[in-house]
């Protein structure tokens, strides 16, 4: 996995004003950490794709259909 990683200037847009989010809302903790057990994440780095995956699996059957390839290199993920 040497070598891979996601473009660090991401394709820009108009940024958009949260008109719907109640105070209240913000302090009950919608939010929380995570971890890679419980938030598996596979990037597809084959060609720039960087589409992402909840597996493994689900990466190759989409470089299989998508790539024709079944190269199981260029995957970026947090889970191994």
């Amino acid at each position: 996995m040497a070598g891979l990683s996601l473009p660090s200037v991401l394709p820009s847009k108009p940024a958009l004003q949260d008109t719907t989010t109640t105070p209240d809302q913000l302090q009950t903790g919608l939010a929380r950490v995570t971890s890679s057990a419980e938030t598996p994440i596979f990037i597809c780095g084959f060609k720039a794709c960087n589409r992402l995956f909840p597996s493994r699996d689900r990466v190759m059957f989409h470089r299989k259909r998508d790539h024709d390839s079944e190269d199981d290199s260029a995957i970026i993920t947090w889970n191994e």
